[in-house]
Formats: C-alpha cells, structure tokens, sequence
C-alpha cells in the first residue's frame, strides 16, 4: 500500500467541526504520541467488532429490554468521513509512519442499538462527532452529539472509548491514559 498523502491532505479532519461540545475530557499520557494515536486506532477498530450489551427502551415494549450497542467508526476526510475498517486503519497507520502524529484527528462514532428478543424494531441510533487535540503528554477530546435520543450519554462514550484505548495500550505493554478531566452536559 503505497500512497501519496499529499494527495490526501485532509485525511484526520474535518473542514468544519462543530463549536457546540456535549463533553470535554483531557486525558494525560507518558508514550510518544505516533504509539499512542496507532494503539488508539486499534483500540477503536477493536471495539468496533464487539457489541456490548446494554438494556434499552423502545417505542413499542414498556420498560427495558435486553440489547446491545455496536458501534461504528469513521476517520475525518474534509466534509465527510472514510469508514474506519481494517484497510482504513493500515492507510491511518501508514500516514501517521510517513508524515507523523497527526496534531488533530476528528473522528465519528455510529452507536447502533438492538434488542436481543428476535423481533424487529426500529431503535434510533446516536451519532457523535469527536475531536482529539494532541499536545506533548496530553490529549483533549471534544465531542458533539449530532444526533439520537442519547442512550449513551456523552460521558459514558467518552469512558468508553478511553477504557478501549487503555486495553489497547496494556496490551502492547505501554502505560495506560489517566482521564485528567471529564465535563459533559
């Protein structure tokens, strides 16, 4: 996989990013960053390939249900977002290699819902826009909700996704982010 990443200058953000945040969380870390935002792309991708499982109300059944939530990654690209795949995060993986840690990196997250009872329902999804600013030892996360009924709220995806992270990084032996700073409303 050989590319021109002048060809791709916007890959890692959006032209217009929304100024309205739903969350700002600062999370501190010790490794150099070109290995943390690798791991961080790992730890998303993997986190994308498990649902995990969460009670939920629908329209059409009192009280909560059994389900889940999946979700859906995709890597800023000027006025949209390239899916955040297997073949997406070896291109990411590569610029970063080639060109260097990315200094911001906006992000979307699809939060797909399901109940586990056989039946089809319509269960409204949430989408979130993320942005990571990378500084020496420190990363600030802001995060917008685009749109849905918030059956993960801002900060609960903002844990989730560090908790995602950090297995990442324990994984390949290097220190864990320390969530510095958490406000959301």
């Amino acid at each position: 996989m050989n590319l021109n990443f002048d060809e791709d200058p916007w890959l890692g953000t959006l032209e217009r990013f929304p100024t309205v945040y739903h969350a700002r969380a600062s999370w501190l870390y010790d490794i150099n960053t070109e290995s943390l935002q690798k791991a961080i792309f790992a730890g998303l991708r993997s986190l994308s390939q498990a649902k995990k499982s969460l009670d939920i109300t629908v329209a059409d059944i009192p009280g909560y249900q059994s389900g889940g939530v999946a979700f859906k990654f995709g890597v800023g690209n000027k006025d949209g977002f390239d899916i955040l795949n297997d073949s997406e995060v070896k291109r990411v993986v590569q610029r970063i290699e080639e060109k260097g840690p990315f200094r911001i990196l906006d992000l979307v997250v699809h939060l797909h819902y399901s109940v586990d009872d056989g039946k089809r329902h319509k269960v409204h999804q949430d989408q979130y826009l993320a942005r990571l600013a990378f500084q020496p030892g420190r990363v600030e996360l802001l995060l917008h909700h685009l749109k849905g009924v918030r059956r993960i709220s801002p900060d609960e995806l903002v844990r989730i996704m560090l908790s995602a992270i950090n297995h990442q990084l324990d994984r390949e032996k290097y220190p864990e982010l320390e969530l510095e700073s958490l406000t959301s409303n």
